[in-house]
Order: structure tokens, then C-alpha cells, then sequence
């Protein structure tokens, strides 16, 4: 990815909490002014990066100095988080606030969340908990963490029960998402995050499916206005839902197609599974429920398993669905009671909310012939 392309601006309208998600190849000194003029008066900011994206990236050094730069009298300091997963637990966070109360970040402090879809969760529960509350901005580097996890305010961390099971919403003050971090972004990274594309396709944007059926296929590296393409299409599908209904109370819960039995098998990989990988699988298998209660076809499930594989993401669902690992299920944060807010896509563009037992989602898959062929 060596062209660039012209950043373009989406707005999550939430009142006066709304922000803009700059969506191009965004240069440090741009994107250091965005996040700075979105923050506002701040004492201090604090640059929390995922440890591997700033080995790995160019661009993360650069960010930094361009923030000290255009805050020469704030303390700005960067602070690496454990690479992906991993910085995702109760004791990493203990460990980021202790490091912001013992660099004597205030309530006007900030937070800047530099890294993926498990940096940016970080981030923002940090930036929600410590003095109850600090503004905070993101910097999502892999194509994942930009059309899903850094837009909404939904910041959580895992426990060994399952995955996002503590967090709080905490919206960010702004968005960056620099295309630019996509060109040392690893192969399986890229493909992973197209399913979340999928994802948004599926549930609310019908040509946006047709665009990632007919894109050329190469070596998992996207033509940059392609990406830019994608990232926005499916950030617009995200705000909209989100504007609408910013805590999950309604039609938010249709972002979790295919994360319900998805996270079950993210959280029993031990997390081998990377995110979108599992939310692909997850989509699958709500497809093959929806046939079975009535709420989908055949063509569409062969459809998005047509979908998935030409995308490179795994398909083999069967084998990897034991009882251990849908046991899983009963503790999925949508549980209301016995049963789970489960999202079935009749047909692409239409969704709907059912309460689904997780006895009857174990059935589906575990019964011989269920018709769970994915």
C-alpha cells in the first residue's frame, strides 16, 4: 500500500458527546492536531501502545513526538501495553492505572489508545476507571480495531469465564484511523478484520456485500482505496447504529451477529483464534440456527460461507463446536435470565432479535444431522 488516499470524516452523533472518525493516510502532524483539538485543555496525555505495533510500525514513534509537538507544555508520555490479548485482563489495567497515578496524570488528563482491537479496549476502560472517568482519543492500527472496536465506546476487558465480560461504555473524544498502519499489518490480521466488514454488510448494507464478492484477491494486502472504501462503509453502518442507541438497550445488539457462539470459541482457542477469525465462524453458525428456527435459507449460509473462504477465513465450524466449548454460551454478557439476545439475519439487510436458550444453541450444533454443515 504505497498510494495514499484523502481522509473523509464520519460522525458518531451522540449530542454533545459526538466525535469524528478520520478515516485515509493520515500523517503524524494531522492526526497529532485532530486528537489534540478533540481532547482540548488536557495536563497530561498518556500514549498507550500496543507493544507490538510499536516494534512493528513506523508511524507510532513519529505520533508521539508530533503529540509533544503540538503539546509542548504537557506531559506526554507513552506507555507499551502487552501485545494483543494479552493486555486485555483486570491485573494489565491495575498495571496501566498504577503507572498513570504514578506519573500524576489528573482528572484533566488523557488517555491515547495506539494499537488494535485488545489496545483499544484497554484504553478506553483505562481512560473509564481511573479518577472515574478521563477523556481519551484512539489510534486503531489493524483494520479490525478501525471498522469495530475503536467506534462506540464499548471498552471491556476478559476473565477466564469469557471474553468482555468487565467494562463500561466510555465514548473517545476522537478517532483516528490512519491507513497507513495497514502496510505492516500481517496478512491474517487483514483477513481478520474483513469479517467484522462482513459483518456490517450482512446486517445493514446490502452493496457493501457485493463489494467484498467481486474485490480483486491478492497476496491479504487491500489497494488502499479499497480499504478506505470498506473502512468507511462499514464505520458509517456502525455510528448510525450507534447514535440510535448508544448502550445496547435496542437495535444495538444487531453488531453482535455472530458473536455469540464467535466469542465462545475466540475465548476456548485460548485465543488462537484472533477475533474476526471466530466472529466469521460465529456468523456461520447463527446462519445455521436461523434455518433451523425458521429466520434464514440455505443460499444465504452458503453465501457467507462462499463469502468467508474466498476472504481466506476459516469455515470449519463443525469440528471445532465440542460441548465444552458451547458450554461457553451460558456465560455470554447478552444473558438476560436463561436465555440470550441471539441475532438471526433473515436476509441481508434484515435482522432480528430472538431470546434463545443456550441449551437450544447446544442442541443445534451437538444433535447429529442438526444441519450446522459449516
Amino acid at each position: 500500500m504505497t498510494n495514499t488516499v484523502k481522509p473523509t470524516t464520519v460522525g458518531v452523533e451522540l449530542g454533545a458527546r459526538r466525535y469524528d472518525v478520520r478515516i485515509g493516510t493520515i500523517e503524524p502532524a494531522e492526526a497529532a492536531a485532530a486528537i489534540a483539538d478533540a481532547l482540548g485543555a488536557v495536563t497530561g496525555v498518556a500514549v498507550l501502545v500496543d507493544a507490538a505495533v510499536g516494534a512493528r510500525s513506523p508511524r507510532v514513534a513519529p505520533l508521539v513526538e508530533a503529540l509533544r509537538a503540538r503539546l509542548p507544555q504537557v506531559n506526554v508520555k507513552r506507555f507499551d501495553l502487552r501485545a494483543g490479548e494479552a493486555c486485555k485482563t483486570l491485573a494489565e489495567i491495575e498495571r496501566t492505572t498504577e503507572w498513570l497515578a504514578e506519573e500524576g496524570y489528573d482528572r484533566r488528563g488523557a488517555v491515547v489508545g495506539v494499537g488494535g482491537g485488545a489496545a483499544t479496549d484497554h484504553a478506553g476502560f483505562a481512560a473509564a476507571v481511573y479518577l472515574r472517568g478521563v477523556r481519551f482519543a484512539l489510534v486503531p492500527t489493524t483494520l479490525l480495531a478501525m471498522v469495530d472496536a475503536s467506534v462506540g465506546g464499548k471498552t471491556a476487558v476478559d476473565l477466564p469465564a469469557g471474553k468482555n465480560l468487565v467494562g463500561a461504555f466510555h465514548q473517545p473524544s476522537a478517532v483516528v484511523a490512519d491507513l497507513g498502519f495497514l502496510d505492516t499489518l500481517p496478512a491474517r490480521e487483514v483477513r481478520a478484520g474483513l469479517a467484522e466488514v462482513v459483518k456490517c454488510a450482512f446486517i445493514a448494507d446490502a452493496p457493501l456485500l457485493t463489494i467484498l464478492e467481486t474485490a480483486p484477491q491478492g497476496d491479504g494486502k487491500l489497494p488502499i482505496e479499497t480499504a478506505a472504501e470498506l473502512v468507511a462503509r462499514a464505520v458509517r453502518v456502525k455510528a448510525e447504529v450507534v447514535a440510535e442507541d448508544e448502550t445496547e438497550g435496542g437495535r444495538r445488539a444487531i453488531l453482535n451477529f455472530g458473536h455469540t457462539v464467535g466469542h465462545a470459541l475466540e475465548a476456548a482457542s485460548g485465543y488462537g483464534l484472533l477475533h474476526g477469525e471466530a466472529v466469521g465462524l460465529g456468523m456461520l453458525a447463527a446462519l445455521s440456527l436461523g434455518e433451523a428456527r425458521g429466520l434464514g435459507t440455505p443460499a444465504l449460509t452458503a453465501r457467507a460461507t462462499a463469502l468467508l473462504a474466498r476472504l481466506g477465513l476459516p469455515v470449519d465450524l463443525r469440528p471445532r463446536l465440542s460441548a465444552e466449548v458451547l458450554s461457553r454460551v451460558a456465560v455470554d454478557k447478552k444473558r438476560r435470565g436463561g436465555a440470550i439476545k441471539f441475532v438471526f439475519v433473515p436476509q441481508v439487510g434484515e435482522t432480528k432479535l430472538v431470546d434463545v436458550s443456550p441449551d437450544e444453541i447446544a442442541a443445534h450444533f451437538l444433535q447429529r444431522g442438526s444441519g450446522a454443515r459449516a
